[in-house]
């Protein structure tokens, strides 16, 4: 076993932590975005930097959605308590993407995700 298999395989049990609340979540982000700092200047090979590279952008868009449907649940249920149970006031509501569409995104050049639903 290489060093590089090992960090890739340290890095893969970040997102199995059962986290629930919204600032773990984002101390989970910040510490895989600083992992991924970390990949880009390191002294991997190219082939190397873009596995790691790209399995740390999808535990990151991971937790991006993990946090959406946390502060989603969370809007929801606090506006839950005027609403009748059965019927919701809007049917045109965000809705968390799924893994598949997660897996799909990509980024703009911004940076910013891209998810086409």
């Amino acid at each position: 076993m290489n060093i590089s298999s090992a960090a890739s395989t340290a890095s893969a049990s970040y997102t199995t932590s059962g986290a629930t609340d919204t600032s773990a979540l984002e101390k989970q982000k910040a510490k895989l975005e600083a992992d991924l700092d970390k990949v880009e200047a390191g002294r991997d090979d190219e082939k190397t930097k873009e596995t790691k590279t790209k399995q740390l952008e999808q535990q990151i868009k991971q937790i991006e959605a993990q946090i959406a449907q946390k502060s989603k649940s969370s809007s929801s249920s606090a506006a839950a308590g005027s609403l009748p149970a059965d019927k919701p006031s809007d049917t045109n509501l965000l809705k968390a993407a799924s893994a598949a569409q997660i897996a799909a995104a990509t980024t703009d050049s911004a940076g910013r995700f891209d998810i086409r639903v």
